[in-house]
């Protein structure tokens, strides 16, 4: 080891050093003309830390003429700068251009593509604390350019690359199968929910005669880190998605825009008004919560009837005869972000219980929700020891522990036995928890 403690050959320098930087640009919004032409227009949401081949959006030459944007050649490395986003990364298998939230890297011969690619991931955490600004923290070339960087001989690199896409790949596929167990917890529970409703029969009414009044509540502005204790925040879709509403995403606002009416209190119905197909009109039950948590533009707070448990409707929106029907009229880009309106929420159909039953329903669906929530604590657990060791190998494979250059070849084996056998718990961690849980006559024992 070097008295940097790098290995011997490894250069310490700057990625201004190690690759040509530039960022894009937009053209004007107004201009129908620049848009929709045949050159790969790339946005942070197009960033899927990966190989990128084709974009959301496209520009024509006269947009590209007409603005900052330019070409970024292929092999390039893309990170996005701005918001929430700050690290992202893209990998260029086409020549493309980018927006000015994106910055692009251009290796030098010191450095390959590939290299760079996942360097840049293993420093995505420090670059997001480096972000300025609280409106919007952003990151710009400069911080880039004058950023550390590690570099081993090519060679090297090559090897490293090697390990880290091997071992990263059968951590990927653990967190696939995490991901898929998952939706199957949530599928069964909506599933179970729907057998128990049928159950009761019911006459068939509109949402709206159970409903007292909806609110949407307000956009202010972009992103923005999450609010501390004691400063107000603005929910994100993510609040709303996974079944169970999370305060911890949220977005900070001044204080001055803060409007205390829409304000989320323990108890209030959510639903998700703009959410990918799978989440439209999503719903959660808000339980216990921290102050100072307003509602957004993107999420409805539905107050029912007199009569009508919160915490039933919330069980009846999640079955999947509910979830089809918003979907159904759901509009927007089917892969993308779609909308329920108001109007088209209270439309749907659901049965109408009376208070009694809608009480026993609740207390079932609770027995239920308690057996599956071990499926959801695996899963949890799996996605963060996944987490975990993804930052373990990336550091490793940049100080020089994850190839022979610091270990010996046993000690190369041994790393990837471990990642191996923590990938193989990740896919089947879940297993035996699935398989104590069945389904009989509409209710949810242990079998």
């Amino acid at each position: 080891m070097t008295d940097a403690g790098l290995p011997k050959g490894w250069e310490q320098t700057t990625l201004g050093k190690i690759a040509a930087w530039s960022s894009g640009g937009t053209p004007k919004s107004g201009r129908k003309d620049f848009y929709g032409g045949d050159i790969p227009w790339a946005v942070i949401g197009d960033l899927n830390d990966g190989l990128l081949v084709e974009t959301a959006g496209t520009i024509t030459q006269d947009g590209l003429d007409n603005s900052s944007a330019k070409w970024v050649p292929k092999g390039s490395v893309l990170v996005a700068m701005y918001g929430a986003s700050i690290g992202k990364l893209g990998l260029t298998g086409v020549p493309l251009t980018t927006n000015q939230a994106i910055a692009a890297a251009r290796p030098s011969d010191k450095v390959t593509a590939k290299f760079l690619f996942y360097y840049l991931m293993s420093q995505r955490e420090e670059l997001v604390r480096a972000g300025k600004g609280a409106a919007q923290p952003n990151i710009g070339q400069g911080t880039l350019k004058a950023w550390p960087a590690i570099v081993p001989p090519l060679v090297e690199q090559e090897r490293i690359v090697d390990l880290l896409e091997d071992h990263l790949s059968r951590l990927d596929a653990g967190v696939d199968y995490l991901d898929a167990a998952f939706r199957r917890t949530v599928s069964f529970q909506r599933s179970h929910h729907q057998a128990m409703l049928d159950s009761y029969g019911g006459e068939l009414v509109r949402l709206a005669d159970l409903v007292e009044s909806i609110e949407a509540g307000k956009s202010l502005g972009s992103s923005a880190p999450p609010a501390a204790l004691g400063e107000w925040g603005i929910i994100k879709v993510s609040a709303m998605t996974w079944g169970t509403f999370r305060p911890e995403e949220n977005k900070m606002i001044p204080a001055e825009k803060a409007n205390p009416q829409y304000e989320v209190k323990p108890g209030d119905l959510l639903v998700s008004r703009a959410n990918t197909s799978a989440y439209v009109g999503a719903s959660v039950l808000v339980g216990d919560t921290r102050p100072r948590l307003l509602l957004s533009d993107k999420s409805l707070r539905i107050t029912p009837k007199d009569g009508v448990d919160a915490a039933w409707l919330h069980k009846v929106l999640q079955t999947p005869k509910s979830r089809q029907q918003i979907s159904d009229l759901a509009t927007g880009t089917k892969d993308s972000m779609r909308n329920i309106s108001q109007k088209a929420l209270l439309s749907i159909t659901v049965p109408r219980l009376t208070t009694k039953q809608q009480e026993d329903m609740v207390a079932r669906c609770q027995q239920a929700f308690e057996q599956a929530s071990s499926l959801e604590a695996s899963t949890s657990a799996g996605l963060k020891r996944a987490s975990n060791l993804r930052r373990s190998l990336l550091a490793a494979a940049f100080s020089g522990r994850l190839t022979g250059a610091a270990f010996d070849a046993g000690q190369v084996e041994e790393r990837a036995a471990v990642v191996d056998a923590e990938s193989e718990t990740l896919g089947s961690g879940l297993s035996d928890a699935e398989k104590s849980v069945t389904v009989n006559d509409g209710s949810m024992s242990a079998a």
